[in-house]
């Protein structure tokens, strides 16, 4: 492999890694996000099932 090859292989290897950086934020946002939207159906589903018991 000749020097230039070795920079451009250097380089797309950094931008994977910065993919792959970037993939495991959104997931981590993605899965907070399910996190939160559960959280809100299970309130509206307890406030629902109260309400209809009451």
């Amino acid at each position: 492999m000749n020097d230039q090859n070795c920079i451009s292989y250097d380089s797309l290897a950094i931008k994977v890694r910065q993919q792959e950086e970037t993939i495991t934020q959104l997931l981590v946002i993605i899965a907070a996000t399910n996190r939160k939207l559960s959280d809100l159906i299970e309130a509206q589903n307890l406030s629902n099932h109260s309400l209809t018991h009451s």
